[in-house]
């Protein structure tokens, strides 16, 4: 069963008013619910959105900002330096998209915060990027109370991940260090790494495990890039990493990402000591991979209800399969995702007896063909395919 928060709720709220045209006057608040979820306004919310990362532009931040808008995202994460040039916060707040402000690492950079405290669009400070692999518990525990003591109003946020050999994953001790926690799911065409899709029910489920003991909520950032001599993700697999994380209870989405750069004489280091090299890259340029984005974030619009107020059942422990189910009342939703690249998979899965007995796939043009009987779901999972169904009382 999944487990209930149990942290107090936390609220942002905001005494003026944006002065953008087209802009809500009345003041915003900002929540994290019991159970972990996400409030706006007083509703739970969803977060689907993508990070910018390093070397963009004003211009870039602004284009970032309107694309993910357009495909139906609901936050961005920024990351460093954007002080300079901060159109990008009043767009994102016309489009009613949420801004996770990255950067605050280091004690020199709380005067931005003091500067941003009270704009609407900011609903969470990161402490610290990578925050296992590049801080310690300790310096994360002391901007945690710095920022908060400027900016009550505001969640504060750190990334973790597997990023470092050198730091015990999954990096428990950092899981108490800020009010959300978000885990870098990364498996894809890893160079020296061969773990695949396999790798993300084993993280995820361990991360699971560690946010509950903690009482944090923890948002799953899937790979949307190539790492430096690697390939993307295929549309499938960056579907599978993203369910696979709301199956684990994950109460948001954030992949990395949808703009990066490195600066162009550190690229051109590198590749003199034939190393590999990270190169610019725009996401939307991807075509096929940037509509499975706005393809993923139209579902999670139509499966927020279910996932946010459902009571979830996980249905699996280890193997090539993971599944989980959300009941309200008397309707259902069913995930089941195959964790392998390379073969289809059987399942024969028993459900909760209040899951409902009229079985209905979710999405006419994706995967499906399991079948309800007996309260067991049975039937075959091609390879890396989720299935997404609804249940309902006959």
């Amino acid at each position: 069963m999944s487990r209930r928060f149990l942290t107090p709720t936390v609220v942002l709220a905001w005494a003026g008013c944006l002065a953008t045209v087209g802009a809500d006057p009345k003041p915003m608040t900002s929540a994290v619910r019991t159970d972990g979820t996400l409030l706006v306004n007083g509703k739970p919310v969803l977060p689907y959105g993508f990070y910018i990362s390093t070397g963009h532009t004003g211009d870039m931040r602004l284009k970032c900002v309107e694309q993910v808008a357009k495909i139906g995202g609901t936050v961005v994460h920024i990351q460093g330096p954007w002080h300079e040039d901060t159109r990008f916060l009043d767009r994102a707040a016309e489009l009613g998209l949420w801004v996770v402000a990255g950067h605050t690492e280091t004690e020199e950079k709380l005067p931005r915060v003091k500067k941003y405290k009270d704009h609407p669009a900011i609903i969470a400070w990161t402490l610290y990027d990578d925050a296992n692999t590049l801080s310690t518990v300790e310096h994360l525990t002391k901007m945690n109370k710095r920022v908060k003591e400027i900016v009550p109003h505001r969640l504060t946020y750190i990334p973790l991940g597997a990023q470092s050999k050198t730091v015990p994953l999954p990096a428990s001790g950092f899981f108490t260090c800020s009010d959300l926690i978000g885990w870098e799911m990364y498996p894809v065409a890893r160079p020296g790494n061969v773990a695949g899709l396999r790798a993300t029910e084993t993280q995820m489920a361990a991360v699971a495990e560690l946010a509950a003991a903690a009482k944090r909520p923890y948002w799953v950032l899937p790979q949307s890039f190539a790492w430096p001599g690697g390939r993307l993700p295929t549309p499938a697999e960056y579907r599978n990493i993203c369910y696979v994380g709301l199956v684990n209870g994950a109460k948001g989405v954030m992949p990395w990402s949808i703009y990066h750069n490195v600066e162009s004489e550190l690229r051109a280091k590198k590749k003199a000591e034939g190393k590999p090299a990270w190169e610019e890259w725009y996401l939307p340029d991807s075509k096929d991979l940037w509509a499975e984005c706005g393809a993923v974030a139209t579902e999670l619009k139509v499966l927020a209800p279910l996932l946010l107020d459902g009571t979830r059942t996980k249905l699996t422990t280890n193997g090539d399969v993971t599944a989980a189910v959300w009941t309200v009342e008397k309707e259902a939703l069913v995930v089941v995702a195959n964790l392998s690249e390379t073969a289809a998979q059987s399942v024969s899965l028993t459900l909760p007896k209040d899951a409902g007995s009229a079985l209905k796939p979710e999405f006419k043009d994706r995967p499906s063909g399991l079948k309800l009987g007996d309260g067991r779901l049975t039937g075959e999972v091609g390879k890396a395919e989720v299935h997404v169904y609804r249940l309902t009382a006959r």
